[in-house]
């Protein structure tokens, strides 16, 4: 409670100096963390797996507008299943060459690094007039290779660990992660969509929608397949069944819930996130976090060109790229007695650090120049 307080504090902060309240929340708990080492209370990776993460990646694909998204899915599955891994291989490929480290360990690192996230790039949007074919194609695309990232991750650490990877079978397993947990989602969302057709009652739609979220994400993490596309894929399946019965008689009440309980995971997330950003242990080793903070950015770009159909649409694509706590969560997960394991945390957080201040920074600046800002009503 002492963390969200301050959170609100900052964020309230953050508002009045109009810069992201991501960015202050990140930069504000690394001074914290690296100063005077105040900690999470919580254990940060089990947490943001299995707490925060379900809401925030539920909200963010409740909010997805259903028609734009059908309209850009083949764009989105570009940029999340080859867009990931190459920008995962680009990473790998800088790595090695500079002989920093070995290839599985320069993979594991590209890996984790490879996911975006779409919490902050929501909230700067929602100030922003950005258009919705822009919005939903950044928004779907930090959801799904948040995703893609996970599995990519799991293939990579167990070539780290030594274990015998047959690419063809690993890339099939991947694609049975993310299908299955797509298909554990959406019918997940089957008998709850039938529960809500009973009620009218404000509480009882909320609490259906809180169900949902965890439900799938547990059931298809117990599967072993991706929760994070079951979660996902659960809240668009759900919109889209609500749709042509209309049969959510409080659908603001819903909203308005999940974007204040959205808000609660996000600023819990980015000040826990701060504090466990050590600012000079990110930058320990010099070298490394030079070659792959731009190996990162080069990456970016690459993809924001394969994106974009204009000069605006490929600089927001690009600013949006921001790393957070997802990357966090899974390097603080690595086995203790992996090797080279401080150095790819030292690129994890030098990354994370880096993409929410620099990116972060210029996200609602530039994006409000280049579509205008919305005024509050």
């Amino acid at each position: 409670m002492a963390l969200l307080a301050f959170a609100v504090l900052v964020s309230i902060a953050a508002e009045r100096a109009r810069i992201p309240a991501a960015v202050l929340l990140v930069g504000v708990g690394a001074v914290f963390g690296s100063i005077w080492h105040v900690k999470p209370p919580f254990q940060f990776g089990p947490a943001v797996f299995f707490v925060f993460l379900p809401p925030l990646i539920f909200e963010a694909a409740w909010s997805i507008d259903l028609a734009a998204l059908r309209a850009c899915v083949l764009r989105v599955g570009l940029l999340a299943l080859p867009g990931t891994v190459v920008s995962a291989l680009v990473v790998a490929a800088v790595v090695v060459a500079t002989d920093k480290l070995p290839f599985g360990s320069a993979l594991l690192l590209g890996a984790m690094i490879s996911a975006t996230d779409p919490v902050a790039v929501v909230a700067v949007f929602r100030h922003a007039a950005v258009p919705t074919r822009i919005k939903t194609l950044v928004e779907a695309e930090s959801l799904s290779n948040d995703g893609v990232a996970v599995v990519l991750y799991g293939i990579a650490l167990a070539l780290v660990q030594g274990t015998s990877v047959s690419w063809p079978a690993a890339v099939g397993h991947g694609i049975v992660e993310i299908a299955g947990g797509i298909v554990v989602g959406a019918a997940c969302a089957v008998p709850l969509w039938l529960v809500l057709r009973m009620t009218r009652s404000s509480e009882y739609e909320v609490t259906t929608t809180i169900v949902l979220a965890y439900i799938a994400y547990l059931l298809a993490d117990h599967l072993t397949f991706s929760g994070i596309f079951a979660t996902a894929s659960a809240a668009v399946a759900l919109r889209a069944l609500l749709q042509p019965g209309m049969n959510m008689h409080n659908r603001d009440i819903v909203d308005e819930f999940w974007r204040s309980g959205a808000y609660i995971a996000n600023a819990a997330v980015f000040l826990a996130t701060g504090l466990l950003i050590n600012i000079p242990r990110a930058l320990h080793e010099p070298v490394l976090v030079a070659v792959v903070v731009a190996a990162v950015l080069v990456a970016r770009v690459a993809l924001s060109f394969a994106a974009g159909d204009d000069r605006a649409s490929r600089i927001t694509v690009f600013l949006a790229g921001m790393r957070g706590a997802l990357p966090l969560a899974l390097a603080l997960a690595l086995p203790q007695n992996l090797p080279f394991r401080a150095e790819m945390i030292d690129g994890v957080f030098a990354v994370v650090l880096f993409t929410l201040v620099f990116q972060g920074s210029l996200l609602e600046p530039v994006v409000s120049r280049l579509y205008g800002k919305i005024e509050p009503a």
